[in-house]
């Protein structure tokens, strides 16, 4: 959304450069860049008055016109305009004005007539579809103002970048009570003052709400007698700013009161709207409606619909319809300000594929208390500028008020959240700034919280309220928290980052899975998991919150796969949410690394056979993953699970956190999903440091044995393993295993395992005998755990 750096002085009194304005709003939670809404060769567009105009000698539709442009002498300029008239003001672009589409502007002669430059259009210079003839300035326009400066009026736009959840500040009211708050200023509101007729609006026209859950508000009102027009200059250009093209007096009215409330209203031809009525209900199943876009629409009992006594005429929340669209020739209005529930215009809107800036605002959720407000903005600001007589009164059908919320907040808890010491007095001051109205009592402040605030519903929403007019860059980090000091120790988002990084550095691509999925598709990973469900959902497919990565990667890979890429590594390091009803929010959300490989980890080359992905490939991965960041083993375990074949739990210390195995077929609908998938869950794991040691390298030799010995073929490799390390002594640094045997020679029920086994010392060279006194504890310890017998070594 865009704003306008004049607009906002309309309602805040400040001496900010529109850079360090939005810097100020940016560390305030509203993300703010300036930006322009109009082209640079606008400023070779230049308002001149036509001084004279004669017939081109040889051409009926061409027109000689003398042209002041405030430099000096008049230009001879070659118009073929039919509305071209002496006397008018008008855009010239000069020579040398290059257009987007490459036309560039030269001295040229036209039937033998010298033209030193182009009167333009509203559609050459791309400000509206009008091509009937040339853009008529006001006649106030001063000489030789270029185009940009006249259409902004010298202001400034700046973009915001707001958070779904920041519907108030979507005008630039909302806007101008933060910077009030900021700056510790008052915040002006437009008073409106209405001259009424005795004729009561609600003689002329009644509103039945036949759905009053979808629309719980409706409030209208009637202009007699305007004159549509061309809106004035001042409010073309804060139009303009705010990145909206002006359209007629009463259009531009309704959008600059939407962005200057933030709340969206219409305006209705009333001689299209029979029986004097305004009825809000649900579509009927393949209802229809052309819209104001000129596309016929069918529709069905998601879509809410503002109907006549006989039609539909608009979308509820969404688009008017054409059927009741201002024209030229309107003069009487209806106007209408209404709140819809934000799910159902986003239903509505996802149902017709159409996006517009009222559903924006809708979906987010507007005010229900400032209808009556807006309302009245817009019909005086109509009378103000199209003239005619406003009927007496609103029409408002408003059944069940929606009430303000009551909350408290402790102040020793704010200070406790925020590691601040702001005093009472100093939060009181904050949210009468934001018009929180307040009570306070033993440092417990009681807030009433409007409906212009549908994101302020819990203690901590008004604790990020006070933190953030008070200013994050004010709270000092706490004196521990000194990362840059502490060599090898990382937050939690910096060891994230690090994973990805590592990931990506071997070869693995990173997706980012859909964070909503249908009922249905919650695989159990872990066991223990149990789907969060939404209770409005958006549809069907997005009902309930995902528990695990599982579903999302598995689509990943069927997308691939189906596409002929059979041969992946793909990861992704996300958030999954499950029910916990012992928390305070009734959801649990956890961090996990999911991470999938199928077909050729290394395809096949003159001098080797290709390289198949199995569960060994995934269990070295992650060993060496965590042992490369973390400094942590993990252990593997056979397991037997429902979703994998070959099932193995990763265990860290004594805990599992993880599984992984072979994949096996989830649904009908990802039958070519093949390969090998683990799942970790690292919360557990982000916040644990690094312990590193270092010692010098020994300059004695190493020596290298082999052992090889037959063993119960059901006895895992890490349980043997740890048998060596713990029988071997401190010479030991190395052990691998590098051959496993299972064949005619070897008993049913046994295998012949071969370990290559490396011994040093860091202070001499180690002896025959010494070596071999390891060796021999080594393989009695081997015996004794597991009757093992040696078969050869070398």
């Amino acid at each position: 959304m865009n704003i306008s750096y004049n607009w906002l002085k309309e309602y805040v009194d400040f001496d900010l450069e529109p850079a360090e304005l939005a810097d100020k709003l940016t560390h305030a939670g509203l993300e703010a860049v300036i930006t322009e809404t109009l082209p640079d060769y606008f400023e070779s567009i230049l308002v001149g008055h036509v001084i004279s105009k004669e017939k081109h000698p040889d051409a009926d539709r061409l027109s000689v016109c003398m042209v002041d442009l405030g430099d000096g002498e008049p230009k001879q300029i070659i118009c073929g305009a039919p509305n071209i008239e002496k006397g008018q003001k008008v855009p010239v672009a000069t020579v040398g004005t290059t257009f987007p589409g490459g036309m560039k502007i030269k001295k040229a002669k036209l039937r033998g007539v010298l033209s030193n430059g182009m009167v333009c259009s509203e559609n050459e210079m791309e400000l509206s579809d009008d091509q009937s003839g040339i853009m008529v300035l006001d006649e106030a326009s001063p000489l030789g103002t270029n185009m940009k400066a006249y259409l902004s009026g010298n202001d400034v736009s700046i973009e915001l970048d707001l958070t779904p959840d920041r519907s108030d500040a979507l005008g630039h009211i909302g806007v101008a009570r933060d910077l009030a708050a900021l700056l510790g200023v008052e915040m002006r509101k437009p008073v409106i003052e209405l001259e009424e007729s005795s004729t009561a609006t609600s003689s002329l026209m009644r509103v039945e709400l036949e759905d009053p859950d979808g629309c719980p508000r409706y409030a209208a009102r009637i202009v007699k007698n305007v004159k549509i027009g061309e809106s004035p200059a001042w409010m073309r250009q804060r139009l303009q700013a705010a990145g909206i093209r002006s359209i007629n007096n009463v259009v531009d009215a309704a959008n600059y009161v939407l962005m200057e409330t933030g709340h969206p209203l219409h305006t209705f031809d009333l001689r299209y709207i029979e029986g004097d009525k305004i009825v809000v209900r649900k579509a009927h199943k393949q209802e229809k409606i052309t819209t104001l876009d000129g596309k016929e629409r069918e529709l069905d009992e998601t879509v809410l619909l503002i109907c006549d006594a006989a039609k539909p005429v608009a979308v509820a929340g969404i688009m008017g319809g054409e059927n009741s669209e201002v024209q030229a020739d309107t003069t009487d209005l209806l106007l209408e300000s209404a709140y819809f529930k934000p799910v159902v215009v986003r239903r509505g809107a996802k149902k017709l594929q159409l996006a517009t800036d009222a559903s924006h605002r809708f979906e987010r959720g507007t005010d229900p208390n400032g209808i009556p407000y807006a309302l009245d903005r817009l019909a005086g600001l109509i009378v103000d500028l199209a003239g005619g007589e406003l009927t007496n009164g609103q029409v408002d059908a408003y059944p069940e008020p929606i009430e303000p919320l009551e909350i408290s907040m402790r102040a020793e808890r704010c200070n406790a959240i925020l590691g601040t010491h702001i005093t009472v007095e100093s939060m009181s001051a904050i949210l009468n700034g934001l018009e929180l109205s307040h009570s306070e009592k033993d440092g417990v402040l009681t807030v009433t919280v409007p409906t212009f605030r549908p994101d302020i519903e819990r203690e901590i929403d008004l604790i990020e309220e006070i933190g953030r007019i008070h200013g994050y860059n004010n709270i000092p980090l706490p004196q521990h928290f000194s990362i840059a000091n502490k060599i090898n120790k990382k937050t939690p988002d910096q060891i994230r980052e690090r994973f990805i990084d590592h990931f990506a550095a071997i070869g693995f691509n990173q997706i980012y899975g859909n964070g909503l999925l249908s009922i249905e598709e919650h695989p159990a990973v872990f066991g223990d998991e149990e789907a969060l469900t939404l209770a409005n959902p958006l549809s069907r497919e997005m009902a309930s919150m995902r528990s695990s990565l599982l579903m999302g990667m598995a689509k990943v890979a069927d997308h691939n796969i189906n596409r002929r890429q059979s041969d992946l590594k793909i990861f992704e390091l996300g958030q999954v949410s499950t029910l916990d009803l012992e928390s305070d929010t009734g959801a649990r959300e956890a961090s996990h690394l999911g991470v999938f490989i199928s077909g050729e980890l290394q395809p096949k080359q003159w001098s080797q056979e290709a390289v198949e992905a199995d569960i060994f490939h995934m269990k070295g991965i992650l060993a060496s993953t965590f042992e490369d960041l973390l400094g942590l083993e993990l252990t593997f375990k056979a397991a037997e699970h429902e979703l994998f074949t070959n099932a193995v739990d990763v265990v860290l210390g004594d805990d599992k956190i993880g599984t992984l195995g072979n994949l096996k077929q989830l649904n009908q609908n990802l039958k070519s999903v093949s390969g090998v998938y683990a799942e970790l869950r690292l919360s557990e794991t982000l916040g644990l440091e690094r312990n590193i040691q270092y010692q010098q390298v020994s300059a004695y030799p190493a020596v290298e044995r082999d052992l090889s010995f037959m063993i119960d073929a059901n006895i895992p490799y890490e349980q043997i393993d740890e048998t060596i390390h713990k029988y071997a002594g401190k010479s030991l640094i190395y052990s691998r295993l590098y051959d496993i045997y299972e064949g005619k020679s070897i008993a049913s029920g046994k295998k012949s395992l071969t370990f290559r086994l490396v011994f040093q010392n860091q202070k001499r060279t180690l002896t025959e005998k010494e070596i071999e006194k390891d060796f021999r504890r080594i393989l009695k310890g081997l015996e004794d755990a597991y009757n093992a017998t040696l078969r050869e070594a070398i």
